[in-house]
């Protein structure tokens, strides 16, 4: 079975980019460009991984993660420089994305 991965991000070009970066036969990628459903979709059918923006209309990142499951892994992905949250994300990657380090993190999940 795919590695179920979500992408969300209120930028349709980047969601778009990450799709074709990263989908594989081994990796599924669903993009959303509105939280709200991203977070309707992400409670009736979780994903292994979770990358979501940080500035979005409707739920940012900090609080669409603290809506979620705890045990869920998320990373944040932001063009801002000085994130600093409480909440625990896997990490806070910069925009632009690193494509090596998203390879990596996918890599390490199928393993898992």
């Amino acid at each position: 079975m795919p590695l179920k991965v979500y992408y969300v991000d209120d930028e349709p070009e980047l969601c778009e980019l990450f799709a074709d970066l990263f989908s594989s036969s081994e990796i599924s990628i669903s993009t959303f460009t509105d939280s709200i459903v991203a977070l309707r979709t992400i409670l009736e059918s979780p994903p292994d991984l979770l990358f979501m923006d940080f500035r979005m209309p409707g739920l940012n990142g900090l609080e669409l993660a603290q809506k979620l499951n705890p045990q869920l892994k998320k990373y944040l992905i932001s063009g801002e420089n000085n994130l600093a949250m409480d909440y625990p994300f896997e990490a806070i990657l910069s925009k632009p994305f690193n494509v090596k380090l998203i390879q990596q993190i996918l890599a390490s999940a199928k393993l898992l």
